[in-house]
């Protein structure tokens, strides 16, 4: 080392910036060509047994003052600029599925179980979805929608998940996640709600409103504009549609569909009383086996995480890393375990299987649990 050096230590460390940037733009131009080869045979870009043996490796060579986990930090980070890199090169665009359909899951003839009376949203998603010709079964409650395939009842279940304005039915994913059941599609309903009465009554006399829970959430601003109307809770709005209806009492409403007006022959009194325009319900079609088809734009799970730091990162790393979209992460606890939460996670599907391949492997090796509910199409009406 020249006196120079001594006396001027920022120009060595200068030096030596330059030497790395130039190895490592070097290194960053084999990684493409790895790439490149790896692109032409469709294998994932992402290799976490290469990735560990380059950690090992330079760490067992790791002469100090660094300690291994810095050295192990810095090539992890030069490990994961290269893959970014990779993939920025060899990008390949998801597929398009267009317009989706639900047909080719179902069998012909088929029975689909929903929740409440004829016309509730889920009855209007499944006609959606079937046709007005379809054996749609009506279930008065959650549970007894989850058995109906169990009982030989329905060969589907067609159940809501969340909705735009009140987010997550939390009791229908707590049956799913007890039951055995797939999501083969998702339908998603634009939901306007009506008050409706019997053919007598008029806005001026109403003194009650009913309707499920959800729905009379998602008015919120109409009960504030109207502050006399005493809001019940039901367990259908179809029902709560129809029981106004058929009590004549002038001093009774429901909030319903106006399909449901229409069926039961009530009178409405006020429509689209929602609080936003953009008002939409998801829901999912179960089926005791999976759509094996891989056709789906949409891929759904449940994790349990090991209690230890980082766990919910390391296992959203599977698929940040591999440019898988995320659409949706949820908790919910775990009952009799207060500590402990599921997740439910949402993603899309890479135009490259093999990246999807390695990152539910990947997810499956760092969480202590995996449910995989399904690949599937998205329905929109």
């Amino acid at each position: 080392m020249s006196d120079g050096d001594v006396n001027n230590p920022r120009a060595e460390i200068d030096r030596i910036d330059n030497e790395l940037l130039r190895l490592l733009n070097r290194r960053a131009e084999i990684a493409l060509r790895v790439g490149a080869a790896k692109t032409q045979t469709d294998t994932s870009l992402c290799d976490p047994n290469r990735e560990r043996e380059v950690l090992s490796r330079v760490t067992s060579e790791n002469p100090g003052p660094f300690d291994d986990k810095s050295v192990e930090n810095i090539f992890q980070r030069i490990i994961d600029e290269s893959l970014h890199l990779q993939q920025r090169t060899y990008h390949k665009p998801v597929h398009e599925t267009g317009k989706a359909s639900a047909s080719h899951v179902m069998a012909d003839h088929a029975r689909v179980a929903f929740l409440g009376e004829r016309g509730t949203f889920s009855h209007e998603a499944a006609l959606g979805v079937l046709g007005e010709d379809c054996e749609a079964i009506s279930f008065p409650t959650f549970d007894d929608l989850f058995q109906a395939i169990d009982r030989s009842e329905a060969d589907y279940i067609l159940t809501p998940l969340e909705n735009t304005l009140v987010g997550s039915v939390h009791r229908c994913y707590d049956l799913l996640l007890k039951s055995s059941l797939n999501i083969v599609a998702e339908i998603i309903l634009p939901v306007s709600h009506f008050l409706v009465s019997c053919p007598e009554a008029e806005f001026e006399t109403i003194e009650t409103v009913e309707s499920h829970p959800a729905a009379l959430a998602q008015c919120e601003r109409f009960f504030a504009a109207h502050p006399n109307l005493k809001r019940i809770a039901a367990d259908d709005t179809a029902g709560s549609v129809k029981r106004a209806i058929e009590s004549n009492d002038h001093t009774r409403a429901g909030i319903g569909s106006r399909r449901t007006a229409e069926l039961y022959g009530g009178k409405i009194l006020r429509g689209h009383i929602e609080d936003h325009a953009e008002n939409f319900t998801r829901f999912a079609l179960l089926s005791p086996k999976p759509d094996d088809a891989n056709r789906g734009d949409k891929i759904s799970m449940v994790l349990t995480l090991r209690h230890q730091p980082g766990s919910l990162h390391n296992a959203l790393r599977s698929f940040v890393r591999r440019n898988i979209d995320l659409l949706k992460i949820e908790s919910r606890p775990i009952k009799d375990s207060p500590a402990e939460f599921y997740f439910y996670i949402d993603v899309r599907p890479p135009a490259n299987e093999s990246e999807l391949t390695g990152a539910l492997n990947e997810v499956r090796e760092q969480a202590a649990d995996v449910r995989y509910l399904g690949r599937y199409p998205t329905v929109r009406l």
